[in-house]
């Protein structure tokens, strides 16, 4: 007991010098910046994490953590797959994801690909008529590796962006690196760097720093908090939490949490003990509220967040996200 207790404090201490050194490596790797390149990237996936505020560097442990923190994916089961839509974002803007990851003998693998696009722009000509309408798409594909390493996770995620806007395309790459530790049962930490080095074209995609701390004080129950900063801009603080119940009889606890007619108890009670609902609640680092639920049934999650736009033109995001275990 006292190796490990005199271990952890060092573990701890190398693991936020790892992410220090990090941190002040960025300002090495600047350049001129274009704060429009690859907007979409810096949008969030999957309804669950975005439903909690986008605190996902500590949170994120399933195939969704590909984008949240790459070092998250040792969390996940054997095989996963997600994907996302948001659905009427208006003006013609379309924003969806989907992931496949797999664990091996060395680490875990993902492939992921997050797509913005909008249709029918209006083009002018010199004089400012209307001439023909044109659409505009851009595409993130990465593939990422986590391992761990006692109680540390690391992983790195190298990415192709790719964008074409009426006939002409340009390219570029990226890359992600995580790491996270877990400081005991009830409390994880993380921090993820976006980008450390991305451009599409000529223009650099800014860096966007994530350090966060996720706490787990009851059973279902999630806290999280994440440090939130991007390439010349102030830093924000995310925040959020979750929790989930099952809706039948627990199979753990074996305790009813609903009520169900005693002639249907053998019938419903097995089928509704392998339901779980969540409930969720955040303020991003921008200070946008966002509220979801999720349902969980065997290895199927299904889920659903409502985030709220603070802007004049576009409308709130309503996005549904799907997980499938194997």
């Amino acid at each position: 007991m006292k190796t490990t207790m005199n271990n952890t404090p060092s573990r701890m201490i190398r693991f936020y010098i790892i992410g220090l050194l990090m941190m002040l490596a960025l300002p090495l790797l600047a350049e001129d910046l274009n704060n429009s390149a690859a907007p979409y990237i810096r949008m969030g996936i999957g309804a669950r994490i975005i439903a909690m505020g986008e605190a996902g560097a500590a949170t994120a442990n399933d195939i969704t953590a590909a984008y949240w923190n790459p070092a998250g994916l040792t969390n996940m089961k054997d095989i996963e797959f997600s994907s996302m839509y948001n659905m009427d974002m208006g003006l013609d803007r379309t924003y969806q994801y989907a992931a496949f990851g797999k664990r091996f003998n060395f680490g875990v693998l993902a492939v992921n690909w997050i797509n913005a696009s909008v249709d029918d722009i209006i083009g002018t000509d010199a004089s400012g008529n209307n001439t023909r309408t044109f659409s505009d798409a851009d595409h993130n594909i990465a593939i990422s590796y986590a391992n761990s390493y006692k109680k540390m996770s690391y992983g790195v995620t190298p990415k192709f962006y790719l964008s074409s806007i009426d006939g002409e395309s340009k390219s570029g790459f990226g890359l992600d690196l995580g790491a996270k530790y877990d400081i005991n049962q009830y409390i994880e930490s993380g921090i993820m760097i976006r980008d450390l080095y991305g451009k599409v074209a000529d223009d650099r995609v800014p860096y966007q720093i994530q350090a966060g701390v996720t706490a787990y004080p009851f059973i279902g129950v999630t806290l999280a908090a994440d440090l939130v900063w991007e390439q010349s801009e102030n830093p924000g603080i995310a925040f959020g939490g979750e929790y989930w119940t099952s809706i039948g009889r627990d199979p753990e606890a074996d305790s009813k949490l609903s009520v169900i007619n005693i002639q249907e108890k053998n019938t419903w009670a097995d089928i509704f003990s392998n339901f779980q609902t969540g409930v969720r609640v955040g303020f991003d680092a921008e200070n946008r509220f966002s509220a979801g639920a999720g349902l969980k049934f065997r290895n199927i999650q299904l889920d659903y967040v409502y985030r709220l736009g603070n802007h004049d033109i576009f409308n709130d995001d309503h996005i549904i996200s799907l997980i499938l275990r194997f």
